[in-house]
């Protein structure tokens, strides 16, 4: 039977990979509600009344006491498969005569449509090349650092064709509208030609002849139509809520979040000077316009809806981290709102001059990124967290550290990680010992280029009285104390022992456990710092590397160890 046959469902509507990754739940409910239409449509073909399935008729009960009705008028002989051909083909409804056929072209038709208007508006072609050019290879990937590099030129490609275009959004709205009148329209068919006309018997006059027919396959017709009815009914709601999402986005959960974060930031401005309730009603009774301020142009520009219409689309299907990390590279200025702040890092290194063994720590500290809040107070299905990866590895761990977001007030702490090494009087172990230092500190709040110096605290041991903290340098342990309460998190890679040069920290911002954006910072290893000033070097994430002069302190040669501290720190 055709209802088992692959290859032609397969045709009819299987669809591109670029669109089905574009089609969300409603869409996908209406697919399958036509493909149980097909189904259902083929399930009844092999009844049908045109391929040879007639009605049964006898006479009419009342002329049964009737002998006269026995002679042949004029000598001509009515045959039955004459009566039960003739009234099955003058006397049976049209509806109910090509009913399989019907249950097969209604669905058939609303496929076609979509067809249609995808041709005629070209949209097929927008959203095969934006999937092939960028969603494809972000959905299969995590490095969106060299995904952002990588693909700079289809970036740029993407945005050229998507520029004042609205092709994609105008074929959507017209397709939901007019399947909308369609499948309405053959609701009422089905609901005012099919149902009455759904007779269990029927009279039928031959010639002068009375008969009584009865429908076969009436009950049978009868549950196929209502289910059939009942699907169109869910289709019918399917296109009404798409286009109800379509002229209001605010149905979308990716525009509702970036709408309530640009709700959010006007709020937080109009606290230093402007009327908080007037900014507030304006912004939001208001659509979100165009202006140099607007960080999310490329997004809320109403002259390029096709973009937005995709993203939209796209975080109904694969979620919002997709469609934020594909925002994030078209619009810098919202991918800073996904970076952490106050980005610091400090390296130790450990010298044993018996062993020859040389092992460097790495803590990585820093605050958090300025949209965490609002997404981690947002929903509480949302989960926000930072992903810490170093290349080259710890010895004795995997380099890769994931923290989930600290709920609390901005200025709450996490616990600091120190990283120390056990204390041993023992003859076949070295004894050392060492603690955080800090060289700079940046606040968000300030210029980007106003550092703020802490100069290092050092730890040793003196061999007659004990463990001793000496604290060296300009600043004292106030300062230290407040560098440390200025960072929320922290994470530390100990015994660190490759021969590399440098050392590669990837950050990556996570959301719901995909990652949204990284940084990814290069540092050498263990290279000698100059005393006279800090040099600033480049980094692949943009910002600038402040590499600050530190004080070296040699242990006493009765511990046989020696402890060079040296600190970097990344401002953003």
């Amino acid at each position: 039977m055709m209802m088992f046959d692959p290859g032609l469902r397969q045709q009819i509507l299987t669809r591109p990979k670029a669109e089905m990754c574009f089609r969300p739940w409603w869409d996908t409910v209406e697919d399958t509600v036509l493909v149980t239409m097909l189904a259902l449509g083929f399930l009844t073909l092999p009844t049908a009344y045109v391929t040879g399935n007639p009605v049964e008729c006898v006479l009419h009960p009342n002329l049964w006491n009737k002998t006269s009705l026995w002679s042949n008028p004029l000598g001509v002989r009515i045959t039955h498969w004459y009566v039960k051909r003739y009234c099955t083909e003058k006397f049976v409804s049209k509806f109910v005569f090509y009913f399989p056929y019907i249950l097969l072209i209604v669905p058939l038709t609303l496929v076609l449509v979509d067809r249609i208007f995808i041709k005629t508006f070209a949209a097929g072609n927008k959203i095969k090349q934006f999937y092939e050019l960028l969603v494809e290879d972000s959905l299969r990937r995590e490095d969106v650092d060299s995904l952002s590099r990588e693909n700079m030129k289809n970036l740029h490609e993407i945005m050229q064709s998507f520029r004042f275009s609205n092709v994609c959004y105008w074929s959507y709205l017209s397709r939901t509208f007019l399947e909308i009148i369609l499948s309405i329209a053959l609701f009422l068919i089905y609901f005012c030609w099919g149902m009455p006309n759904l007779e269990r018997e029927i009279e039928c006059d031959v010639h002068g002849l009375r008969h009584s027919c009865v429908l076969p396959n009436h009950q049978f017709y009868f549950y196929i139509l209502a289910v059939s009815s009942i699907l169109l009914c869910v289709y019918i709601l399917c296109n009404l809520y798409n286009l109800v999402w379509i002229i209001c986005p605010q149905l979308g959960t990716m525009y509702r979040i970036i709408r309530k974060y640009q709700i959010h930031v006007v709020a937080a401005d109009s606290q230093n000077g402007n009327n908080l309730s007037d900014v507030k009603r304006k912004s939001v009774r208001s659509p979100p316009r165009i202006s140099p301020d607007n960080f999310l142009n490329v997004y809320f520009d109403r002259r390029h809806k096709d973009l937005k219409l995709l993203l939209n689309l796209l975080a109904e299907t694969s979620g919002l981290p997709e469609s934020f990390r594909i925002l994030t590279l078209f619009d810098k200025k919202f991918q800073s709102l996904w970076k952490p702040q106050n980005l610091r890092f400090e390296e130790y290194e450990t010298v044993v001059p018996n062993q020859k063994i040389k092992s460097h720590s790495i803590i990585v500290r820093w605050n958090d990124a300025p949209i965490s809040h609002f997404l981690a107070n947002y929903q509480s299905s949302l989960s926000f967290e930072y992903t810490i990866d170093i290349h080259p590895a710890p010895a004795n761990e995997l380099g890769l550290k994931s923290v989930l977001y600290k709920k609390g007030p901005p200025g709450t702490r996490s616990q600091a990680k120190i990283s120390q090494t056990c204390l041993s009087k023992s003859p076949s172990q070295h004894l050392h010992y060492m603690t955080a230092s800090h060289a700079s500190v940046s606040h968000a709040s300030e210029h980007p280029n106003n550092v703020e110096s802490f100069n290092l605290l050092e730890t040793g041991m003196d061999p007659a009285t004990g463990p001793a903290r000496i604290v060296t340098g300009l600043s004292g342990s106030s300062s230290f104390n407040e560098a440390v309460k200025s960072f929320r998190y922290e994470v530390t890679f100990d015994n660190i022992v490759s021969d590399e040069t440098e050392y590669t920290v990837t950050i990556s911002t996570e959301l719901n456990g995909r990652t949204v954006t990284q940084m990814v910072e290069k540092f050498p290893m263990g290279s000698p710092v100059p005393t006279h000033r800090p040099d600033v070097m480049a980094n692949t994430s943009g910002s600038d590397i402040i590499t600050d002069s530190i004080p070296t302190t040699t242990l006493s040669s009765q511990m046989e160890t020696s402890q060079v501290d040296k600190t970097h720190s990344a401002t953003h």
